[in-house]
Formats: C-alpha cells, structure tokens, sequence
C-alpha cells in the first residue's frame, strides 16, 4: 500500500475522531457560544443543573432529527445525554480552571516553562478525559439506535464533517476564503 493508499484509508477513522473532538469541545465549554443560550431562561443557563438539564434536551432533540425515534428512545436517550451533560459540567469546570492557571502563568514576570509544561501535560489529560466520554456517550447513543437508524445518524455525523472540515455547506455553497 503506498503512502497515498494509507492516508486514504485513514480518513474516516480521522474524521470520525475529529468529530467527536469536535462535538465534545463544543458541547463541553458551555457558553461560549451566546447565540446559542441567548433564547434561555436564567435558570436553565448552562453551568449548573438547571443549565445540564435544558443542554440535554436540546441534545437529544439534535440527535433525533430525521431519525424517527420511538418514545422509549427519546427517553433513553435523555438520561444518556443528561448523565453526559452533568459529567460535561465537571470537565469544563476543570478545563476552566486550567486555562486560568496558563493565564496567570503566561502574565506571570518570570516565566515558569516547567510549570507550563507540567500544565500542558494536565491539559493533555483533561483532553483525553473528554474526549473519552463524549466516545462513550456516542457509544450508548448508538446502542439505542436501530441499525438503520445508526446508517442515517453516521451519514448526517460524516455531511456535518464534510461541511465543518471541507469548507462547503451541503447544498454545495462554498465559503469564503478565510473562514
């Protein structure tokens, strides 16, 4: 197999990854993203229970779009995106707490490197730990689909990554250079 070959053949493992990076980045810094939380009520802002709560349910109304879940599904899936969400509430607490220690570390008059290596290396890990449990949680998630189901949820998952990561929407509008 030549080298193109290989790289070919890595792509959808690559780009499922990146998805799931991805997803999970998003889903778990919270609200960095005003326009989505703009429509909230205070007490459903994301950050607390109330916050975990309102984050599931607007994941599993993503998740069933086009998928026609049965009741059961839904309900399943609520509990799986609730348990993901709560768990989410920790790691973007932690993830919070390790970019402000950067920042004081990056202002500080004498810089540390072996302290910000040592704090790359616990971001490195906090990574990992998201990233394994937004795999887990698209594990369980799958679990619940009917095969069939899984097919329409993967084709939609991979037209997001061509659309996220090849710089065109699906109706085949192009962005504009730079974005």
């Amino acid at each position: 197999m030549n080298t193109i070959d290989a790289m070919k053949a890595w792509r959808p493992a690559l780009a499922a990854g990146l998805l799931t990076l991805a997803v999970g980045s998003a889903w778990a810094t919270g609200p960095g993203m005003p326009s989505a939380h703009a429509a909230m009520p205070p007490a459903a802002v994301p950050g607390g229970p109330a916050g975990d709560e309102a984050r599931a349910e607007r994941m599993v109304e993503h998740l069933a779009r086009g998928l026609d879940l049965q009741p059961a599904q839904r309900e399943q899936l609520r509990a799986l995106a609730q348990g993901a969400s709560t768990d989410l509430r920790a790691l973007r607490e932690e993830g919070r707490a390790l970019r402000a220690e950067r920042h004081r570390l990056l202002a500080a008059v004498t810089l540390d490197e072996a302290a910000l290596e040592t704090l790359r290396q616990r971001e490195l890990a906090h990574h990992d730990r998201l990233s394994a449990r937004m795999q887990r949680f698209m594990l369980d998630v799958a679990r619940v689909l009917t095969p069939e189901q899984r097919q329409r949820w993967a084709e939609r998952l991979q037209r997001r990554g061509e659309h996220r990561h090849g710089g065109h929407h699906p109706d085949g509008y192009a962005h504009p250079a730079g974005r």
